[in-house]
């Protein structure tokens, strides 16, 4: 059965590379450093910030290193390892020399005592996934050239019960930024279940992305397609919370990346979409603060704390380059991880964040609901960190792995932890690697891929969700694509045939 016009297979099997782009990108981080660093060498004698930019400078030579031995040709730079790299050299060096640069924060010993722990971990990190690298690649080639109609109801069941889902969560007032403190303890059991549900959005938006990018299918799942993304900015807005606006951005450039093997020029505008979204963010989240919370579950006390925070933010004092500079600032301030694990090191006791959660039962915590575990650990690390720096209780801090894990078994930890966490993304890419991505695969590896490298998390959480994200993602693909089909090869692709 057919839901479109069969499409003829584009050219996956041709050897075409990905642009030139990445390493343009990664000149981009070096060359900035070695300026910044030369200047202040000539004008300061400041031990801590040579001792500090030292560091800056090796993890910057070992990241290329790395990247270099792993490849960035064809679809590598989709790799799971090669992103959460790129990421770690943004967070982690790019956006804290800017706020040292623009004095925004200055180097201390703690800032010092912070980046060797930084670049320690990732040594270790790159290290345990070169150990297991294998000269693999990522291939996606369709098995069918069409959308079926069972992929399209799936989609549209998913959307529905997404959609359904979130606006039950928005009302009741559990939604991320919205939620209402009574509310969400009163219905804390059920708040896995909703989650559960809401992630459905997502995952419709990501099946019509495949469709539509690597087919050209369109009729009914290219409107599925276009609704998702209208509901999952919407709803994304609604939350107050970053990630959830910017993850069906990311998600929509990794769709397109791996099935037009080539980076959409869009992706680079990103950053730039950073600069709007973080200062309305937090114009929305003071709003909700002062008032709005308890009017927000409603559509005329939503729209109007939207508005206000809208307003807040285009009609702020000021020059529009000190608007601009103002917007600039705080998205770096938000985006620096290098200052958590700062924060987390200054902490006068830091293993006091440590809970009731257990590293080694982090694979368990998510098959067991938590209406039959009544006393399950609230994976909470991040509020408690927000609490313990003095932040309102609402809000939650980036722990980072690598905070985490000092808080837990100190730098010896964060060196094995660190090592193993490459081992484990390096052993995950091989498996993927194997063979060629259909869309079952490729359905999976992204539904994977935005948690294994969420560098924001404790290591609990980051593992929890991982599992939990890749068990719900398997079985929803045979939901979706039904069984796998059987196909014949040449060379070393297989060929797509028919579905029945």
């Amino acid at each position: 059965m057919r839901a479109n016009n069969r499409k003829p297979l584009n050219p996956y099997l041709t050897g075409q590379g990905t642009s030139g782009l990445i390493p343009l990108a990664m000149l981009a981080v070096g060359i900035p450093w070695g300026i910044w660093t030369l200047s202040t060498l000539l004008v300061s004698s400041d031990s801590r910030l040579a001792t500090f930019n030292a560091m800056e400078g090796w993890f910057i030579v070992l990241a290329f290193a790395y990247l270099g031995l792993y490849g960035l040709k064809e679809l590598a730079w989709c790799s799971v390892t090669v992103v959460l790299t790129i990421r770690a050299l943004v967070e982690f060096i790019v956006v804290p020399a800017w706020l040292f640069v623009s004095g925004d924060d200055q180097v201390d010993f703690v800032y010092v005592h912070a980046i060797i722990l930084t670049l320690v971990g990732f040594v270790a990190f790159w290290v345990g996934s070169l150990i297991l690298m294998k000269r693999r690649q990522l291939r996606f080639v369709p098995q069918v050239g069409y959308t079926t109609n069972r992929v399209v109801f799936v989609s549209a069941a998913m959307l529905m019960v997404g959609v359904l889902s979130k606006w039950i969560m928005w009302k009741a007032g559990l939604l991320s930024f919205t939620a209402q403190i009574g509310a969400r303890e009163a219905l804390i059991a059920y708040m896995d279940l909703l989650v559960s549900l809401g992630n459905l959005l997502i995952a419709a938006m990501v099946i019509s992305a495949i469709e539509v990018f690597a087919k050209g299918s369109k009729g009914f799942i290219k409107f599925l397609f276009w609704v998702s993304i209208a509901f999952s900015l919407g709803f994304g807005a609604i939350s107050g919370m970053k990630s959830q606006m910017l993850l069906p951005l990311i998600v929509l450039v990794l769709v397109y990346g791996i099935t037009k093997r080539r980076i959409p020029r869009a992706a680079f505008l990103l950053p730039l979409l950073l600069m709007v979204v973080y200062p309305f963010v937090n114009a929305y989240r003071v709003n909700l603060e002062s008032g709005y919370r308890n009017e927000a579950t409603t559509i005329s006390g939503l729209r109007d704390v939207l508005w206000k925070s809208f307003v807040d933010v285009a009609f702020s004092h000021g020059s529009t380059s000190d608007q601009a500079k103002g917007a600039l600032d705080m998205t770096t301030s938000r985006l620096s991880l290098l200052t958590y694990v700062h924060d987390i090191i200054e902490l006068p006791a830091p293993s006091l964040l440590n809970g009731d959660e257990r590293v080694w039962l982090a694979p368990v915590y998510p098959l067991i609901p938590r209406f039959l575990w009544k006393d399950k650990p609230v994976l909470n690390k991040g509020q408690r960190l927000s609490i313990a720096l003095g932040r309102p209780d609402t809000t939650s801090s980036a722990v980072t792995p690598i905070g985490d894990l000092y808080t837990l078994y100190g730098t010896v930890g964060v060196v094995v932890g660190m090592f193993l966490y490459g081992i484990g993304l390096q052993s995950y890419m091989n498996w993927i690697c194997r063979g060629v991505l259909s869309e079952r695969g490729l359905f999976v590896y992204l539904s994977l891929i935005v948690p294994l490298i969420n560098l924001e998390n404790d290591v609990v959480s980051l593992v929890a969700g991982a599992i939990q994200i890749g068990i719900v993602a398997v079985v929803m693909s045979y939901v979706i694509y039904g069984r796998p089909i059987h196909s014949v090869h040449f060379g070393n692709y297989p060929r797509p045939i028919r579905a029945l």
